[in-house]
């Protein structure tokens, strides 16, 4: 089965204080490292952001259209649209450890049913994470609108699986220096 890739890159950076793709782990941007991590498991991989990567053509990044919320939804909504097929894996650009098999994990979930399958470690849900089916996409627009960006509350609206990871430090974001500096 062939699965998108998007990287959601399209955040603020606001307690980095620089943006967090480019920040560099052993010599590399950390978005190279989440891209080197991702590609293998998937068909094809576009990159959500708010400023264009010179590390990457230009045709596989987009912006955000939906000016209402600068949060993690507006990303995975565009990049439900712009995917070339049903199903959809995302992935944070501040994750550079994420799972060598996270799309085979999710994806051997997929049914008739469900639309989105999230990864939950430790009793903690990793919603920016999760495989999703294009056909969710729509409601995405009304429900930011009406002033609820928050990614669970929308999965929640949605016929949806976990499926559980062990390795929490798979999951961890990079969002400061401190964090960086533990990761190192």
């Amino acid at each position: 089965m062939k699965i998108t890739g998007i990287i959601l890159a399209g955040g603020l950076s606001s307690r980095m204080g620089q943006n967090k793709s480019l920040v560099e782990i052993n010599g590399i941007p950390m978005i190279l490292h989440v891209y080197n991590k991702l590609l293998p498991q998937v068909s094809s991989i576009l990159i959500s952001t708010n400023e264009k990567l010179a590390l990457f053509p230009e045709d596989l990044q987009f912006e955000d259209q939906i000016k209402e919320s600068n949060g993690p939804l507006t990303g995975i909504y565009e990049g439900l649209k712009k995917a070339q097929t049903p199903w959809v894996q995302f992935c944070p650009n501040d994750s550079p450890n994420l799972p060598n098999d996270l799309v085979k994990n999710l994806s051997q979930h997929i049914d008739d049913q469900t639309r989105i399958i999230l990864p939950i470690v430790n009793g903690r849900f990793e919603p920016t994470f999760m495989l999703c089916h294009q056909s969710v996409a729509n409601d995405i627009p009304d429900f930011i609108k009406n002033n609820n960006p928050k990614i669970m509350d929308w999965i929640q609206t949605h016929q949806h699986k976990t499926v559980k990871f062990n390795d929490k430090s798979e999951f961890i974001n990079i969002n400061t220096e401190s964090d960086l500096k533990v990761l190192n």
